[in-house]
């Protein structure tokens, strides 16, 4: 189930990992779309409107001074996911090695590799990022409320051990040289995307603010799962053009095949996405 792929950006090794996946459903992925023109749309995609499949792909980035992963995937245990920590290892990485953990949001395939089975944190020499409204929402009994019973479970075990290596954020910033969160709120409240640069080269991690491949085409086109549909909107109409200007390798964490990297072009007027031949 589990696979990497190596890259470079500029000075930076990157490894992409793919820690398991699923399968959505259009009705699931594109909750306002007009069902008419969203057949055609699947269709000219060649997809079937109830297999949609979906990957979990974490990203790391070894840098000169600095070895970051983004997201930890869903942990072990699930039937799901799982298959982080093991492709870590085959890739030469022991879980002490990794000092920085950005986690992007509170979702269970992000934080679910971030404690073991028995609460103990994975990447006991790290410290962690989140944005400070994302973990004010599900570290509050008030708000995880709002949440399916599920998922406010996996936050719960999840989020509270890592208080002590944790850092929120509150403004864009640079976590280490060459590595910044952007604000990318929408699909969560305080969801970010990461950007990698290195001697020019970019890498655009916007992790979910889309979900596939058609949502770079039909930006307007929102799922379930978006906690706040019309700032996922805005969100990808600022992300998209930053992507194209930058001629940024782009890793959508959920764009399946894997390793869910492309680019992202304007023809005739809509954005269209292009994955990376391997």
């Amino acid at each position: 189930m589990g696979d990497s792929y190596r890259l470079k950006i500029g000075d930076f090794q990157c490894l992409v990992v793919n820690d398991g996946g699923f399968v959505g459903n259009a009705h699931m992925l594109f909750a306002n779309a007009p069902e008419d023109e969203l057949l055609q749309v699947l269709q000219r995609y060649g997809h079937e409107p109830d297999y949609l499949p979906s990957t979990w792909t974490c990203l790391l980035i070894k840098t000169p001074n600095n070895v970051v992963l983004v997201d930890t995937g869903f942990g072990t245990g699930s039937e799901y996911g799982g298959q982080l920590l093991p492709l870590l290892r085959e890739e030469g990485f022991q879980p002490q090695d990794i000092d920085t953990v950005i986690l992007t949001h509170g979702h269970a395939d992000h934080i679910g590799g971030c404690v073991d089975g028995t609460g103990n944190v994975t990447f006991s020499e790290a410290t962690y990022y989140m944005w400070r409204d994302e973990w004010d929402f599900w570290t509050t009994e008030a708000t995880l409320k709002e949440s399916s019973e599920w998922a406010a479970s996996i936050a719960r075990q999840k989020l509270p051990p890592l208080a002590g290596q944790l850092q929120t954020l509150d403004k864009e910033t640079e976590i280490v040289p060459g590595i910044r969160v952007i604000a990318a709120p929408g699909h969560t409240t305080g969801h970010i995307a990461v950007e990698v640069a290195s001697r020019g080269e970019y890498l655009l991690d916007m992790v979910d603010v889309a979900l596939h491949p058609i949502q770079i085409e039909y930006p307007e086109w929102y799922s379930q799962l978006d906690q706040i549909p019309e700032q996922t909107v805005a969100t990808r109409q600022a992300i998209y053009p930053r992507a194209a200007e930058q001629n940024a390798l782009v890793l959508a964490f959920h764009f399946s095949p894997f390793p869910s990297l492309g680019h992202i072009t304007k023809q005739d007027r809509r954005w269209k996405w292009q994955p990376l031949q391997r």
